[in-house]
């Protein structure tokens, strides 16, 4: 269910503005939904209303600081650099009222690669990097290809497959 599992990416991505150890800083999707899935978080993510966290009708807050919102724009730099395509976002907010909080579009990246420094360190920030699958089986590689694996999800409607990626994921949590 591609919808659902847009659903799950977009708050696990950017609610909190991302920063949390658990946010979904990356999703690996399968080669046979990859565009679907890219393409409707993009349209999802870009329709995120940003603002003060206190204003009941905001979808995402600011950043913590002015050093992280930095940090994050570094870390949308090195993604572009790397190669990998931005699907939506990437941009710093400081016009009109996000002058007065440290403000990030919420990022989508595809074409990301599982060895590029926005799939394998923690940004913190409002940045989620795509990455395409061939297999269960390689989507477990590149999950359990990083330092740090607190939390990983599965999607999937096949019982089987969950409780082998449970079996096989090297993380802390696990949702299914």
């Amino acid at each position: 269910d591609v919808d659902l599992a847009v659903d799950g990416a977009l708050w696990g991505a950017f609610g909190t503005t991302g920063q949390r150890c658990t946010a979904a800083s990356r999703v690996v999707v399968h080669d046979q939904v990859y565009d679907e899935f890219v393409e409707k978080l993009a349209a999802r993510a870009k329709k995120l209303r940003v603002g003060n966290g206190l204003d009941a009708k905001v979808d995402m807050g600011p950043s913590v600081s002015a050093s992280q919102l930095k940090t994050v724009a570094e870390y949308v730099q090195i993604g572009l650099d790397e190669g990998a395509k931005l699907a939506t976002g990437g941009h710093v907010l400081s016009d009109g009222d996000y002058a007065k909080g440290f403000f990030h579009e919420p990022t989508v990246f595809s074409e990301v690669t599982a060895d590029m420094r926005i799939a394998q360190e923690e940004i913190f920030g409002p940045v989620t990097a795509v990455i395409r699958c061939k297999s269960l089986e390689h989507a477990i590689e590149i999950g359990n290809g990083v330092k740090y694996g607190l939390s990983s999800s599965i999607y999937t409607r096949d019982v089987n497959k969950a409780f082998i990626a449970m079996r096989d994921m090297i993380t802390g949590i696990f949702y299914v």
